[in-house]
Parts: structure tokens; sequence; C-alpha cells
């Protein structure tokens, strides 16, 4: 956390003086599930966003994480991101993701959606190895595309990974594909509430094993104009011996 800090205060330094709304339709990796919109967040906005998750596996224990994060409005179609996700049994984890990595993150929209084209993004990462077992600095690329079908918007994202020190029988990369639909609940009426469901398909941790493979379900409710709460849960139905039996997440987002 120590490594956290300094960038932190950079971020509180730039802290506008005036509020913004916070977006419940604007979808955040992990906020409740794991996909996101080409769309970021506005110039100058900061959101505070934080969530508790667990992963029910189907061979060894249930893991809990806590997943705090920082998003920045840096410019008109660019927001930066600060994230450390914090994982009970540290020691067990495998792959690029370890317990208090420090997620340097940066995404760039391409365009609005047009009749013709959808919303493009590009999402860069780069994951430094100030957590527990971690070594080499492991960096991602992620397209992310979102097309409106009326009030219904589907979403794809494609991403790779490239660990920087691969342990053991880790792969030295992976990819990850998602294909995700969400809908604005209550609306005409209401606009309070937006659905969201996916599946996903990634390549494993270790080297031959199968992808884990699989579905998830969420929500985002605008509680006040600067406040969204969200939920969701999933499943991996394919996949190794300690893929998710039941996946679970809780948060918050505050923007300011």
């Amino acid at each position: 956390m120590q490594a956290i800090r300094p960038i932190v205060i950079v971020l509180l330094s730039l802290w506008p003086a005036t509020g913004f709304a916070l977006d419940h339709d604007n979808l955040d990796p992990n906020r409740p599930i794991g996909m996101e919109d080409a769309y970021v967040i506005p110039k100058g906005e900061i959101g505070l966003e934080g969530g508790v998750g667990f992963n029910d596996r189907r061979e060894g224990r249930t893991r809990v994480t806590f997943q705090p994060q920082i998003i920045y409005g840096a410019l008109y179609n660019t927001q930066i991101e600060i994230q450390g996700d914090l994982f009970t049994e540290p020691n067990t984890l495998v792959g690029a993701n370890k317990s208090g990595d420090l997620h340097l993150g940066l995404l760039y929209n391409f365009n609005t959606e047009t009749l013709n084209l959808p919303a493009l993004a590009v999402r860069v990462e780069a994951n430094l190895p100030t957590g527990v077992n971690s070594q080499g600095v492991d960096t991602q690329v992620t397209g992310i595309l979102t097309r409106s079908f009326g009030r219904l918007r589907a979403h794809l994202n494609a991403g790779y990974t490239v660990l920087g020190s691969p342990q053991g029988q880790e792969r030295p990369g992976a990819y990850r594909a998602v294909a995700a639909v969400s809908y604005p609940l209550g609306y005409p009426t209401s606009f309070r509430d937006t659905l969201i469901a996916s599946v996903y398909t990634r390549q494993s941790d270790l080297r031959e094993q199968r992808n884990n493979t699989g579905v998830e379900i969420g929500i985002r409710h605008q509680l006040t104009s600067r406040v969204v709460v969200d939920a969701g849960l999933g499943t991996e139905f394919v996949g190794p011996t300690d893929r998710a039996a039941l996946l679970g997440t809780v948060g918050l987002s505050v923007g300011f």
C-alpha cells in the first residue's frame, strides 16, 4: 500500500471544486461483473470505487477480495485508474493478479457511437509487483466495443495479458473474451437501474488446463446523483478443477 499513497496524493491535488453526477449506466470492470463499456467518465471527474467479492471454488477454500479503485477523467476521452486488489490466502494465488499488486490503467475512447459505427475504446494496464509473491511487471491490452439496439446495449471485450516473470507452471500470456448486454430497467418511467449479463472465457492461469468459461449477471442502482451501488453473481461451468462454483460482488461508487 505504500506504493499507492503518493499517486493518491497526486490525484487528490487535482480534485475539482465542483461536483459531478455519476452515471450508473457507465460500466466499469468488476462493477459489478468482469466487463466494461467503451465510455469514459467526464473530464475532471473523480470516482472512488470499492467492492467486496468472493469466489467459492469447486476445490479449495472460498477466496474473498477487497477491490479499492480510483478513476479520474484526465481528458474528454481518457480516464486513468489506480487499483490494488487484496485477497485472502494471498500465498495461494497464481497468474497475473497477486494480492497487493498496484494496477495502473488508461482507458481511451476513440469515438462515440454513430449510426454506422459502434463506440470503440482500448484499455492499457500495467500491474506493478508490489504484492505478495509477485515478480515482474505484467501488462494487458483490451479492446472494447459497445453498440446500441434500441435501449439494449451490446458489449464485446477482448484482451491479452503478458506476465513479466511467470513462475512455475504459470502461462507467459493469456487471452480473455467477454460478450455482454445491458438494459435499463423501468425505462421510461424510471431510470435508476441497469441490468447486465455476460458470458466469458479466459485461458487458465496454469499451462495444460482448460479455459475458465462462465456467465455473470449484475445490477447497478443509482442511489443518488453521485452514488451508485452494485451487485453481481456468476459461475464457471468449464475450467480447471478449482474453477468458481459461485462468484459474487457487492460494491459502491462515489463520484466527485
